[in-house]
């Protein structure tokens, strides 16, 4: 029997523990495959979080996660994409100044994951195009990704 993913927010997580899902792959295969940009707003406590991760999971090809769900017998291409998730919640937001430099330490990380090297004193946005420009970038003779996505939360 499966269990209720109470305080569960993360699509891996959900997976693995065998919790209830509801099957929303169709959608998301929809977005993932209309080539445009998307703006989803929901109210408070209603998956949001749970959607970006499911997102992610997707983008990054990790199909494995997808097993008995629409997407995984569609015909999505699983090839991995350029994940970059920003999870604000995760951020100081007590003022201007504060969440700029968590939000430059929260792309630090993400740059890192992906071995990319952000100075110190860089700006947000100067930090952002950055990671966005070397994950696009064609380096010997190859690129590691064709697309990038920004998932926000």
């Amino acid at each position: 029997m499966q269990k209720l993913p109470i305080s569960i927010s993360g699509f891996p997580e959900l997976r693995k523990k065998n919790c209830v899902y509801v099957d929303k792959t169709k959608h998301i295969y929809s977005l993932l495959t209309s080539n445009c940009r998307s703006f989803l707003a929901r109210p408070r406590r209603f998956g949001k979080s749970l959607l970006v991760t499911t997102l992610e999971a997707a983008l990054q090809g990790k199909k494995e996660l997808f097993d008995g769900l629409f997407i995984a017998s569609s015909d999505y291409s699983w090839e991995p994409k350029g994940v970059i998730r920003l999870d604000f919640s995760q951020l100081s937001i007590k003022n201007a100044e504060t969440f700029e430099q968590d939000l430059f330490v929260m792309l630090t990380i993400i740059a890192g994951k992906y071995n990319i090297k952000i100075k110190d004193g860089l700006s947000v946005n100067a930090a952002l195009s950055i990671i966005i420009t070397e994950l696009c970038l064609e380096k010997e003779g190859k690129k590691d990704f064709d697309s990038v996505a920004i998932l926000i939360d």
